[in-house]
């Protein structure tokens, strides 16, 4: 069950390279088993159209424990409730919001200096390690 994407579920890239396929498939209920067995490995989202803390709050027990995971919004509120809410819950350690920001540089003979008007935010990352919640018991 670990292994990689099946033939039907790669087409042909550039290069002789697969490239998975867009279309998006239902997981079998056999590989649904496997995943709430054995959790994810990692958990990355970035879903602006959703409400943060409880896609998080479903998406979490899903992860194996000590697992990364990182959620990204446009917002630094909805984070900051959803960072809350698992300190409250102990559901993960290591939480930090953090501000990714790529800032451009001008490049000329002599001088060299970033680019004095730039957009303020490119939006906000929560990340964390999922650990065992204390409700559960382990």
């Amino acid at each position: 069950m670990d292994e990689h994407l099946n033939q039907s579920d790669c087409r042909s890239g550039i290069e002789g390279t697969s490239v998975a396929s867009r279309s998006l498939k239902a997981p079998s209920s056999e590989r649904m088993k496997y995943w709430k067995e054995r959790g994810f490995s990692s958990l990355i989202v970035a879903a602006p159209e959703h409400e943060v803390g409880s896609l998080v709050t479903d998406l979490l027990p899903l992860l194996s424990y000590s697992a990364p995971f990182a959620v990204y919004h446009q917002h630094l509120e909805p984070l900051a409730t959803c960072m809350h809410s698992l300190k409250v819950s102990k559901m993960a350690v290591e939480l930090q919001i953090s501000e990714p920001w790529f800032r451009e540089y001008q490049v000329l003979p002599s001088r060299t200096h970033p680019h004095m008007r730039m957009k303020p935010s490119g939006g906000y990352l929560l990340s964390g390690i999922r650990i065992p919640d204390a409700c559960s018991g382990k």
